[in-house]
């Protein structure tokens, strides 16, 4: 084995990791670009904030304190197997939600969406046996003031309109230790 064999993983760990976390220090950058100057198309989805109850924009201290400090985070898609979806209905559902979960973050604790984005933005797709126990998940979330978006189907491909489809929570790791950690990698 050839000393780059042996350094390349360490190599991966450094970029990945810790230049991230060293360039947000560095840089003290406060909070990530606006996107409302931005034009956006969505197609399938609408993101905004009024889309009633499934969706609601939370004001929690709390979360608006969140920064660096409480790194690592992630943002966890909880996906619900009772619709039986296909693999690329669930990818582009589990899309659906890590957008509507960063613009809800944007709004909600910029500074920890910030370290997020600066720690890796880990990303972690769980199972859910059942829409009723990913209620549950989200009246919790809901609970604890978490920045959160839940994905509701249009209907137009495999699944029912109004369907729930998956939930994406952000937030740092510990507030998932009671949350969503009796689910499955999916």
């Amino acid at each position: 084995m050839s000393a780059s064999q042996s350094t390349s993983p360490w190599l991966y760990f450094l970029s990945g990791s810790l230049l991230p976390a060293i360039a947000y220090f560095i840089l003290k950058k406060k909070t990530p670009p606006s996107i409302d100057d931005e034009d956006h198309d969505d197609e399938e989805e609408d993101y905004s904030d009024d889309d009633g109850e499934c969706n609601p924009v939370l004001s929690d201290k709390a979360t608006k304190e969140w920064g660096m400090n409480d790194a690592p985070y992630k943002m966890v898609l909880v996906v619900n197997q009772e619709l039986g979806m296909g693999k690329g209905k669930i990818a582009a559902q589990c899309g659906h939600a890590a957008v509507g979960c960063y613009k809800r973050s944007m709004k909600m604790c910029p500074k920890g969406l910030g370290a997020w984005e600066y720690t890796g933005c880990a990303k972690i797709a769980v199972k859910c046996p059942t829409e009723e126990e990913m209620r549950r998940i989200y009246d919790k979330a809901v609970e604890q003031g978490l920045p959160l978006y839940l994905v509701e189907d249009a209907g137009r491909t495999q699944i029912a309109a109004g369907s729930r489809t998956v939930l994406g929570i952000l937030g740092p790791t510990y507030v998932f230790d009671d949350l969503t950690s009796h689910l499955k990698l999916l």
